[in-house]
């Protein structure tokens, strides 16, 4: 018997319960379901993950700009220091996908937390630099990997018609995490010192990780994936009485409907390499994997380089640290805009207009002299609210929707990797333009190429996503052969 007509005949044999509980029953009707607290739920848990995440890569600029200053580290430290981080950040990132395909999202975000924390309550008690850069390691390793799973995960939850609404959400809450960093380094490094910025990220991380435990649920797309369908189909209807309870009219999606997808392909694990084997997929892995390095070099110049460029053009620690505070109050101002306006666009649209228009504003900035302070903090402001427009649509919505879900967080996962190695070179060409006349302007200059070549990428290779569920997103992706050997 064919492997299609054998998926056939499991169809027809099997019970409304079992239709409705499947793989593509499990689907549909998260998809027509409304907004309800288990989605609220998620998105805030999800953001409390990604918040700690920002928190971290946006405390690590004052802080080696801090120990420039004492002497306790010099430039090449510094370096090492900021690549070492984007280096566990690019192994999580590689990580993330197995742990979180194989073992669950849940499981996935709580590990990785936990990582996390474990790293800062080593760096704050660092002797010296190499332990203190040892264990930046370690933490980068945990939010590399929490980063995709976390963002991924929330897309298995949402509806179609909201999910870019929820993912932008959840990086509203994340990118908070920004400015609070800025804020916390103000007032603790003078106070207390940078071992207690490391306290208080790895206790904030702690806390996160004790809610994931006791309030997150799992993904019932993941527990359908795994045959786990009793759960999955048990945790659904949970949510169904939930709206109903609530005052919405939840109707049963038909049997008819389910059973057509069921006929198509049969859900199950798939492996890696049909990323790179699937022309469909492989072209949608490129240009995530182009984002996430336009991503990672980008925001790393604005959020981990910015004191330090202040610092070599003059200012003290303290007064860097103020501005750098006040230039990232644009970015949860570009995350909020986006946040409206992510679903009244196509995604492509949104990413080939502002990724230029960011580049134009950083080489901008670049170029204001450094007595005009207010100049430089207005024009800081405008390019930190670009940048992170387009940046939160990369990592929270468009990084994870192109891909199957049997391959969703290792497809975001190997792309976000792809990205922190742009992190790691990074300062190395930044070092570079600090110790020449360029400076800034040949830093801001690579960024504005970087994004202009980034913004060609998705608008000629690029999927749109918009109002799709992700099940048609990927409608296609697969030729009829590659379903017969995938159903075989």
């Amino acid at each position: 018997m064919s492997s299609e007509a054998s998926i056939n005949a499991r169809v027809e044999n099997l019970s409304h319960e079992e239709i409705q509980g499947s793989f593509h029953g499990v689907a549909a009707r998260i998809d027509r379901l409304p907004s309800g607290k288990f989605q609220r739920r998620a998105m805030w848990l999800i953001g409390g993950v990604c918040f700690c995440d920002c928190l971290d890569m946006n405390v690590g600029g004052p802080i080696i700009a801090e120990l420039l200053a004492s002497g306790w580290s010099d430039a090449g430290l510094n370096s090492l220091f900021v690549s070492i981080t984007a280096f566990g950040y690019l192994c999580g990132g590689l990580m993330a996908g197995m742990v979180s395909d194989y073992f669950g999202r849940v499981k996935a975000c709580i590990v990785n937390t936990l990582i996390f924390s474990a790293g800062c309550i080593g760096a704050c008690l660092a002797p010296d630099m190499y332990f203190l850069i040892a264990m930046r390691f370690v933490m980068g390793i945990g939010l590399g990997a929490a980063y995709p799973a976390g963002y991924s995960a929330l897309t298995e939850y949402t509806p179609p018609t909201k999910r870019g609404q929820y993912q932008a959400w959840v990086g509203l809450i994340a990118n908070c995490g920004t400015p609070f960093a800025s804020f916390v380094s103000l007032v603790l490094l003078p106070m207390f010192g940078w071992r207690a910025i490391f306290v208080f990220c790895g206790v904030a991380g702690f806390i996160v990780a004790i809610l994931l435990v006791k309030f997150m649920e799992e993904s019932p797309r993941w527990l359908a994936m795994k045959h786990r369908y009793q759960e999955a189909s048990a945790l659904v209807a949970k949510w169904e009485d939930e709206a109903r309870k609530a005052g919405h009219d939840v109707q049963e999606v038909p049997d008819e409907l389910i059973e057509a997808e069921m006929a198509r392909r049969e859900v199950k694990q798939l492996p890696t390499k049909v990323l790179f084997t699937n022309k469909e997929l492989f072209k949608r892995l490129i240009v995530a994997c182009v984002l996430c390095w336009t991503n990672f070099v980008c925001v790393y110049t604005i959020v981990s380089w910015t004191p330090t460029i202040f610092v070599t053009r003059g200012f003290d620690v303290t007064y860097s640290v103020a501005m750098s505070v006040v230039i990232n109050l644009g970015i949860p101002v570009g995350v909020a805009i986006m946040s409206a306006l992510i679903d009244k666009f196509p995604r492509k649209v949104h990413l080939c207009i502002t990724l230029p228009l960011s580049g134009v504003a950083g080489f901008a900035w670049s170029m204001i002299p450094a007595d005009q302070t207010i100049l430089i903090m207005a024009v800081g402001f405008v390019m930190a609210a670009l940048v992170y427009y387009w940046s939160l649509i990369v990592s929270s919505v468009y990084l994870s929707e192109p891909f199957p879900t049997e391959v969703k967080v290792r497809g975001a996962g190997i792309a976000n990797a792809f990205g922190r190695i742009g992190a790691i070179l990074n300062p190395m060409w930044i070092t570079y333009f600090l110790a020449t006349d360029l400076g800034a302007v040949g830093i801001f200059g690579v960024s504005f190429a970087t994004a202009v070549v980034a913004a060609i990428v998705v608008g000629v290779l690029g999927v749109e996503t918009k109002g799709k569920t992700l099940e048609q997103i990927n409608d296609g992706v697969f030729t009829e052969e590659e379903i017969r050997a995938l159903n075989s």
